[in-house]
């Protein structure tokens, strides 16, 4: 599957700051995983804006703002304390960026390993992720945010 992305521009610099901007984007994605990896929750949260909406499954609901990251934060590494989320794939959406992820790690109880793979869409503003949800498929994905595979 391609992506294509249209900008609109009526002049180059327009388009090298929209390009600028979303390369940031992708950048910043890139390293708040990579503070999360690390167990780096502090820098971790500092990626998101303090009114961040943040929905990892259904069953989970969603959690709001700073604290909300920490509480989810939490309860994920209490049920697998290894738990180690990578990027296997980045694409620019614009303002957003659809993120295929995979993520590893015991559990705590069982010791029984898992792996999955996941789908997040990222919306960034301010230099900071507002708003995050994922998804089983690519599909589910951007249909949440009004495109089509």
């Amino acid at each position: 599957m391609t992506s294509t992305v249209i900008v609109l521009a009526t002049s180059t610099a327009a388009r090298d700051t929209g390009r600028a901007m979303s390369q940031e984007n992708l950048e910043l994605a890139r390293r708040a995983y990579a503070a999360f990896q690390a167990g780096d929750f502090d820098e971790w949260v500092s990626y998101f804006d303090p009114e961040v909406e943040f929905s990892q499954t259904a069953m989970e609901g969603t959690f709001r703002g700073h604290e909300g990251l920490r509480e989810w934060a939490a309860g994920l590494l209490a049920a697998f304390p290894d738990w180690k989320p990578s990027i296997v794939e980045i694409r620019d959406l614009g303002d957003r960026a659809l993120i295929h992820g995979s993520g590893s790690g015991e559990g705590a109880s069982s010791g029984i390993g898992i792996e999955v793979d996941f789908w997040q869409v990222v919306e960034v503003r301010g230099g900071r992720v507002v708003w995050c949800a994922a998804f089983r498929t690519e599909a589910d994905a951007l249909e949440a945010v009004g495109l089509r595979e």
